[in-house]
This record gives structure tokens, C-alpha cells and sequence, in this order.
């Protein structure tokens, strides 16, 4: 789950590059690495991870801020060569905003793929999660020079992964692994946008109060005064309030109530204006 520090106005969020071993994981986290502005990441680090080796860096994919000054970072990981210990698998997925399946699209490593694909199921069920509740792009990867002739929609029939978005990559040209992240970046801010814009709304909600038509009244209703009222009133002085219908305006989701306040001899008037939102049911 991406993490927002408010304080420091700062988006974090983590992608995983998941698949078998030689699948071109750690060729394509090299290679967009080297691609990326130093100004803009990190370091490249390589640790041990239980009898493993994980490997990952963070970047900002922008320059300038998001909106309200807001930055977003990208950390990424993936585990190098043959993963002996797959509760090292499921540790580093946990929390991940994005996956990348790495998937060589050759026939005889078919097998193999799903077989990780299954594994990979197994390790977000553990979270309650569901492969297709996360970000998720198939990154069809050739591990030879020359791209394979196999037609990618046969591939993703055969690793049953029709619903997922995909794209070809050639992981020793280099070809299409910067645009397969930039792809599944973009799906992952757009989510971590859209769960923020949510919360937002329903803080909104809490601080409203609901009246009887289902409408909420926006706790602060800005009153503006068409005279200068008098603040030192005589409480002993008889004093009468009448609202005047006849003198409603509503224009789109305001609405205007003129009042009128007799204090003894004095006399003011002044507009009461209201914001309505509509709650979706």
C-alpha cells in the first residue's frame, strides 16, 4: 500500500518484478537504472535477502511536483536468479502497489511460467489479495536477440491471463522495458490518486451534516451582511426575526435566505448563504 507523508508531501509507492528465474527480471531493472537521471534515484543496491538476493532502487519518474507540491517515488524490486526460499517472494510483495509479470513467451518455458503465475497467487491470497485488485501488467520478455514469431495473444491464452494488460519487451535489445514500466507506473499513481481523492471526500463526508432530504449542509455557512449589525443589543428589548420566502435565490448548489431582524426600534437585514452537496448513496 503506497505510503503519503503529508508532512514532506511525498508519494511512495512499490512495484515488484515477479517471475521465474532468467525470465530477464534483473536485466531490466539494470537497464532502466542506467536510463534513469542520477538526480532522480537512488542507488542500485544488491543485499541478501534470507538465502536469496533481492535486488531494487527507488526514482521519481518526474521532475516537477504533482499537484498541490506533492512527490511521487518509486521504489522497485525484484529477486535475482533462482529463488530458493519462496516465503522470500511473499515478504517482498508484501505492501506492493504494481507487479510486473516477467514471462518468456517461448513454448517450452510455457510451463514453467505458470506455474509461477500460480505461486504468485498463492503468495497475495496470503495478504487477501487478489491478482487483479493490484496494478498488474504481463511483460511478454524474449530473452534472445531476435523477438520470437509467437503470437502474443496465444501466449496470454495459454498462461490464462486474458484480463490482464500486457506488452512485449526484448530484454537484450533492451526494447519496450522502459515503456512497460512507464506503463505500469502511470496504472499505479492513477490508483494511489484515486484512493487519495476517496479519502479526501470522506473526511469531507464526517465533517458534513446530513438534513432530512438526504442533502448535506456544509458545516460553515458564510453569512454576509447587506448592514451593519448592531453587536450590543439590549436583551430586555423585544426582538423579532422573519424570514422572507418570497426573497429565496437558489443559483446551482446555493442557496440564499434573507432575513430580517427587528431589536426594539433597530432594524437590519442579512443574507444567509448556504453550500449543498448532494451525498451518493
Amino acid at each position: 500500500m503506497a505510503l503519503i507523508n503529508h508532512a514532506k508531501k511525498e508519494i511512495n509507492a512499490k512495484i515488484v518484478y515477479f517471475g521465474p528465474a532468467k525470465s530477464g527480471k534483473s536485466t531490466a531493472l539494470t537497464y532502466i537504472y542506467s536510463r534513469i537521471k542520477p538526480s532522480l534515484r537512488g542507488d542500485l543496491k544488491s543485499v541478501p535477502a534470507s538465502e536469496d538476493n533481492l535486488l531494487f532502487f527507488d526514482f521519481s519518474p518526474f521532475d516537477a511536483p504533482l499537484a498541490n507540491g506533492y512527490r511521487f517515488r518509486l521504489h522497485i524490486y525484484t529477486l535475482t536468479g533462482i529463488v530458493t526460499n519462496p516465503a522470500t517472494w511473499r515478504m517482498t510483495l508484501k505492501g506492493a502497489d504494481g507487479i510486473m509479470i516477467m514471462a518468456d513467451p517461448a513454448d517450452e518455458r510455457i510451463a514453467e511460467t505458470r506455474e509461477s503465475i500460480a505461486q504468485l497467487r498463492d503468495f497475495l491470497a496470503a495478504y487477501g489479495v487478489g491478482l487483479h485488485e493490484t496494478p498488474t501488467l504481463l511483460q511478454l520478455n524474449d530473452t534472445s536477440e531476435n523477438s520470437l514469431s509467437v503470437q502474443t495473444a496465444d501466449v496470454v491464452e495459454k498462461l490464462e491471463l486474458i484480463d490482464l494488460p500486457y506488452c512485449r519487451s526484448n530484454s537484450v535489445t533492451s526494447e519496450g522495458l522502459l515503456e512497460a514500466l512507464t506503463i505500469l507506473s502511470r496504472q499505479v499513481l492513477d490508483r494511489v490518486m484515486a484512493n487519495k481523492q476517496r479519502e479526501v471526500k470522506a473526511e469531507a463526508v464526517e465533517e458534513d451534516e446530513p438534513n432530512e432530504s438526504g442533502d448535506t449542509v456544509n458545516s460553515s455557512v458564510d453569512i454576509q451582511a447587506d448592514q451593519e449589525i448592531r453587536r450590543n443589543v439590549d436583551i430586555a428589548d423585544k426582538t423579532c426575526v422573519t424570514f422572507l420566502p418570497n426573497e429565496l435565490s437558489v443559483n446551482g448548489t446555493t442557496l440564499r435566505i434573507p432575513i430580517d431582524i427587528q431589536c426594539g426600534e433597530n432594524q437590519s437585514r442579512f443574507v444567509v448563504t448556504v453550500a449543498i452537496e448532494s451525498i451518493e448513496s
